[in-house]
């Protein structure tokens, strides 16, 4: 189990400070939900936390050791990310895509780990087409699976649901669930409020590069939080024991 540490994160692209002082600790046995509307920094903070882009202030650090100065197979052990952009280098079966998650296995055991989740995520009958043959859902849910084989300690997945139909994608959100159930922190961004209110332990609401709060669904989806950040009037209630979340567009300014 691995505890990450963000000390006052800044990240600055093109001259533009893109994520800005953020400080949070993610605890293993939660799933965190990154939301905010479009250019938050919620994708460059991933990328923060995974060691992909350079910090201009700040640190992270996974349980008290310093990510920036990890070994690069160190940090591959303990992290696996999904990045927002679903690109496949090389037509390979599905199956040894997936399979990449879990190097540390011998490569029977690696397509055996890689095809048993495939088939939790109904891909069992393209388990052995190349990936350019697959639909985009398809796609999604192979690069998906490479994730959900690692034995890493945090998954760090952005906009995970992408290309996915509804059903997937509660799918998808349960099976992350279950991750973080066994220990794991699992963190990732969502555009669907719906979705991030139901599904999140804790959600972290980004809004021009700062995060504005880390907290439970029922505080981070306030009337003022969906207001200023969203420009949406909504009501979060509990329906059947289960969160709900209700929103109306307010008038553009």
């Amino acid at each position: 189990m691995a505890t990450l540490d963000l000390s006052d994160v800044s990240v600055i692209l093109g001259g533009d400070t893109v994520v800005q002082s953020v400080t949070a600790r993610l605890e293993p046995g939660k799933l965190y939900v990154l939301v905010g509307p479009n250019g938050a920094g919620k994708t460059t903070l991933l990328k923060a936390m995974a060691s992909l882009l350079r910090l201009n202030a700040g640190r992270v650090r996974l349980n008290d050791e310093d990510v920036v100065t990890m070994p690069p197979m160190r940090r591959a052990a303990h992290m696996a990310y999904l990045p927002q952009e679903r690109t496949i280098a090389w037509d390979l079966p599905s199956v040894d895509v997936a399979a990449l998650g879990c190097p540390h296995l011998t490569p029977e055991l690696a397509r055996q780990k890689a095809f048993a989740e495939l088939q939790a995520l109904g891909l069992q009958e393209v388990s052995d087409r190349g990936v350019f043959g697959l639909s985009g859902g398809q796609r999604a849910r192979v690069l998906l699976a490479r994730v959900l084989v690692s034995s890493a300690d945090i998954y760090l997945l952005d906009e995970p649901l992408i290309a996915l139909d509804p059903a997937w994608q509660r799918h998808v959100l349960i099976r992350l669930r279950e991750r973080a159930a066994e220990g794991r922190t699992v963190v990732l961004s969502l555009h669907d409020l719906h979705l991030a209110a139901q599904f999140a332990d804790e959600v972290m609401l980004m809004h021009r590069g700062q995060l504005v709060k880390m907290a439970g669904p029922e505080i981070i989806f306030s009337a003022k939080h969906l207001s200023e950040a969203f420009n949406l009037k909504g009501e979060l209630s509990i329906v059947d024991g289960q969160r709900m979340l209700r929103l109306e567009s307010l008038p553009l300014l």
